[in-house]
């Protein structure tokens, strides 16, 4: 009987996330795709958190990539 196994993770090498001054509004909402700026609406993958910070507040960013910039068959 044949074993199981769960498919290999496929490591893909992390791409420069932009400054935060560098991110269009939709960008930093979260609604278009952090590398190509394409609108986000289904299949989106957490790119990563831009940190910054002004004085004592905290202006992280969580951003997102969409599937146009994460398929790894480009």
């Amino acid at each position: 009987m044949l074993a199981m196994r769960a498919p290999a993770e496929v490591a893909v090498t992390p791409r420069r996330l932009p400054t935060p001054s560098e991110l269009t509004w939709d960008q930093s909402m979260g609604r278009a795709c952090i590398y190509c700026r394409r609108p986000l609406t289904r299949d989106a993958v957490s790119a990563g958190i831009i940190r910054d910070q002004l004085g004592a507040h905290n202006l992280d960013t969580e951003v997102w990539a969409g599937p146009c910039c994460t398929s790894t068959t480009r």
